[in-house]
């Protein structure tokens, strides 16, 4: 498991990230202990499948090395629900989210590389995405 590519260790650190999210959330509200720990428990079961993939992946075929950002946009979403309906709304939370990263993207200096993380958790599961905005060298836009 020493050889784990960087999306993996990226998708790792965003679960870690939730996860903390979570168990602050569980201290300061703990008339929500029983709600946050059913997540937290589906959350271990995304860890697996984290891992799984991993393993699935390396045995797979060696990544090559990585090297600059490839310029446009990339775009990292997860979500874990419940059920569909709330995979439907927290989909589109992170809709509405990312559009206003896209506003500030538009916004941001030109010519430069920015990353814009979100997420959210809450009763219907939790989020997260990130959006990474490397322009062309060559672009005027």
């Amino acid at each position: 498991m020493d050889q784990v590519d960087d999306l993996t260790r990226q998708r790792i650190r965003d679960w870690q990230a939730r996860r903390l999210l979570i168990k602050d959330q569980m201290a300061a509200e703990p008339e929500r202990v029983l709600e946050l720990s059913r997540l937290l428990d589906q959350m271990e079961e995304e860890h697996e499948r984290i891992l799984g993939e991993a393993t699935q992946g390396t045995a797979e075929a060696p990544q090559a090395p990585d090297t600059a950002p490839v310029p446009g946009l990339d775009f990292r979403l997860s979500i874990s629900a419940r059920n569909a309906a709330d995979l439907r709304q927290l989909l589109s939370l992170a809709l509405h989210e990312l559009d206003g990263a896209l506003l500030a993207q538009a916004g941001a200096e030109q010519g430069a590389r920015h990353v814009y993380p979100g997420g959210m958790s809450g009763s219907l599961g939790t989020y997260a995405y990130e959006l990474d905005a490397n322009p062309h060298p060559d672009s005027a836009e």
